[in-house]
This record gives C-alpha cells, structure tokens and sequence, in this order.
C-alpha cells in the first residue's frame, strides 16, 4: 500500500483570479501549430525601405503628406492595440486558459505593437508630430487634426469598456468578439498592398495583413473551442459583437455608419473632411481603395465570417449597408459592446 505523503503536509491556498500555480498544457495540436507560424512569420518594421520612402516624400505637396499622416493617425485608432492584448494575457493567466491560447495572445500583443510602431514612423516621415504637435494653416488641416483627436477620444471611452468587459463577459465570447475585425483587415490590408503605388507601403501592407490572417485563425479556433459551450444568449452576444466590429472598424475601413450616433461621438464634419483626405491621400497613392472597393471587401469578409459562424450555430447580424440579411440585434450601444481594436 503506497503512503499519502501530500495530505500530511501543509500546503498554500492559491487566491483566485491570480497568475499563480504555473501550469502547461501541450495537448492542443492546431493551437500550437498557429503559434509556431506566428513565430515564423516575424518581421522587423525598421527594415522596410523607409529611404525609398523619403524619397517618394520629397517629392510630395503638403496637403499630400498630410492627408497619408491623417490615414495613418486614423489607423493608429484601431493599431493602438498592444495594451488591448496585453491585458488580454494577463487574464488569460488569471482565468487559467490553455497554455496555447496565452502564448498566441502573446504574439498578436507584439503584432500588434508593430502595427502601432508602423504607424507612428509613417506620420514621423509624412508629418511630424502630426495631431498632437501639429499647427494648421487652412481650415481643413484644422479639422483634419480634430478629426483625428475626436476619433482618439472614442478610443479612450472604449478602452475602459473593455476593461470592464471581463467583469461581463466571458473569455470565448470575447475573444471571438475580435473575429469581424480581423476577418475585414485582413482583406483591407491585402487590397492596400496591391493598390498602393509606394513600395514602402506596400510591403507594410502586405505584412500586416499575413499577421491579421494569423489572428483571424486564433478567432476561428476559440470559437471551434467554446461554441459547444455556449447558451443562447452567449452566442446572441457574440451576433451582436460581430456586428459591433462592423460599425466600429468602418470608420476607416468602410464608411461611417448612418446610424452610429451613440457609438461614435464626432464633430458633424467628419465624414466631409475624412472623404477628402481619403480622396487626397488616394490620388497620392497611398492605396485607400474606392468605396465600391470597400463594400466588396466587407462583403466578402461578413460572409467569410458568416459561414463559421453558421457551423457553430451561430447567428450572422443584420447589416442592411452592405445588402446583408440576418438577425436583427437593434441597435448596437456603447456600454453593451467589446470593442475590437
């Protein structure tokens, strides 16, 4: 008979909700698979062609710059993302998810960081200090830099919903809150890179957007995970996230919206302005695709999306902008959503 040593001896009481005991789980082949493309797939955004880049710049007129600036301050509303990730890893510790899934959520937190860096070295090329240090000439430039910082401020309201949304919601339907999101840049950015007529850019496109398919397959896997244990009202809360990324990722990658007033909060400018920035920034090459380019594009990745959800029993929302039927959640609210980032 073998001797119960353990139950002789005095051992710690773990709190809850803590990154304490350590441990690993090995057995999620998929998973581990996806993070080992992750690690392949790095790339290092100091060594873009960012001569070429000065380059193509000195040739531009101001209003040219600036409007590629205000694209990808715009962009850095979405790419600002790292913290989003990064807290995301923290609770993933806490509520003790699969080794796997803390180790992919390391790798979209760096990712994601890169995208932001991406970001910030664009505008320091194009426009330096471009919103924050930035001092107007015209009136557009002016609104051009309150667009910007009004888009911010709604990012700020929606990084302490998310905060909060751990309290509410639980990790599957929150992670597969970020599946519209990742599913519509991938496309964009993919679109971008052929678009584009600056080969800096282009090579920045074409690798963001490998890295956001890589996240759109985590998406896919925490859904293939967790469906079969969620309830109807978890999987309705998941409808109506997809259809929160939808209004919320428009913004740039699509339109405003008609009726997004309690989401977004912006001077009634903002499209007029946004519209000629883009069509600027598009004539200078950048790459922002038309917006029948867009609608397609959206199209394409709600219905990508749509059929997995479809398999896991999972309703697709109502989008009537993009021609596409499905549940009708009403409308979508700025307290009720995770926002996806």
């Amino acid at each position: 008979m073998k001797k119960d040593y353990v139950s002789k001896l005095d051992l710690p009481q773990f709190p809850p909700n803590n990154i304490y005991p350590a441990d690993w789980d090995f057995s999620d082949d998929l998973e581990w698979r996806l993070y080992g493309r992750s690690k392949r797939e790095q790339w290092d955004e100091g060594k873009l062609d960012w001569s070429k880049l000065d380059d193509v710049i000195s040739g531009m007129e101001r209003k040219e710059r600036l409007s590629m600036a205000y694209w990808w301050a715009l962009l850095s509303t979405f790419d600002n993302a790292n913290p989003v990730f990064s807290y995301a890893v923290v609770k993933a510790h806490e509520l003790k998810e699969k080794t796997a899934v803390r180790c992919l959520l390391n790798t979209i937190a760096f990712d994601e960081n890169r995208h932001n860096i991406v970001c910030g070295m664009c505008i320091n090329k194009l426009c330096p200090g471009f919103p924050t240090r930035f001092k107007p000439r015209n009136d557009l430039e002016a609104k051009a830099q309150a667009n910007i910082l009004w888009t911010w401020y709604n990012g700020s309201r929606y990084w302490k919903a998310y905060l909060e949304s751990y309290n509410k919601y639980t990790t599957d339907v929150l992670f597969t809150s970020f599946m519209m999101g990742e599913a519509a840049a991938t496309t964009v950015f993919t679109q971008m890179s052929r678009n584009s007529k600056i080969e800096t850019f282009r090579e920045a496109f074409r690798n963001i957007a490998q890295d956001e398919t890589r996240h759109y397959a985590f998406t896919q896997l925490v859904m293939a995970d967790g469906a079969s244990r969620m309830n109807d009202e978890r999987k309705r809360m998941v409808t109506k996230q997809i259809k929160a990324g939808f209004i919320f990722l428009s913004l740039i990658t699509y339109k405003l919206p008609e009726k997004s007033n309690t989401f977004w909060k912006l001077p009634h400018y903002f499209v007029d302005v946004n519209e000629k920035m883009e069509d600027i920034s598009r004539d200078a090459g950048l790459g922002v695709p038309l917006i029948s380019e867009k609608e397609e594009a959206w199209r394409s990745a709600v219905m990508k999306v749509g059929a997995s959800l479809k398999r896991y029993g999972i309703k697709l929302p109502e989008i009537p902008e993009l021609g596409i039927s499905g549940e009708d959640v009403g409308d979508v609210e700025g307290d009720e959503i995770v926002p996806v980032f």
